[in-house]
């Protein structure tokens, strides 16, 4: 089986891993975010952090088929998201929510969709390709 891109496999793990140490920092981080009700900054930056996380993990997995990868990566996704809500339940400047752990799950289903999508709009690769009639 190939990868998904032909890079090394450290060079595949390394940007999920750093990605997942900045959620963490960000997400452990004491710094003042502006809240609004009008618009859900909070859970639109959650979704999106996590859809980009799911996308870097699909990347990480490059080795597993589509459909294996791709569940892995949501799961481990959310999995990031449960556990960065229990640890902001232990610190006194953050608060956990469940809101914010179904927009990371959502971010992450979201990612594996949109991945689908693109891979079905993908031309053939040279070796996937039918062959030509003669």
């Amino acid at each position: 089986m190939s990868s998904i891109l032909p890079w090394p496999a450290w060079a595949r793990v390394v940007p999920a891993a750093l990605y997942t140490i900045a959620l963490f920092y960000a997400g452990c981080a004491d710094i003042g975010l502006p809240r609004t009700s009008a618009v859900p900054l909070d859970k639109i930056t959650h979704f999106a952090a996590f859809l980009g996380l799911e996308w870097l993990l699909e990347l990480a997995l490059g080795e597993a088929a589509a459909a294996p990868r791709r569940r892995a990566a949501v799961a481990a996704s959310a999995g990031v998201g449960g556990l960065l809500e229990l640890v902001q339940a232990a610190l006194p400047h953050r608060s956990a929510e469940w809101l914010d752990l179904l927009a990371d799950t959502l971010g992450a289903l979201a990612g594996a969709g949109l991945l689908m999508l693109l891979a079905r709009w993908r031309p053939p690769r040279a070796a996937e390709a039918p062959p030509r009639p003669r």
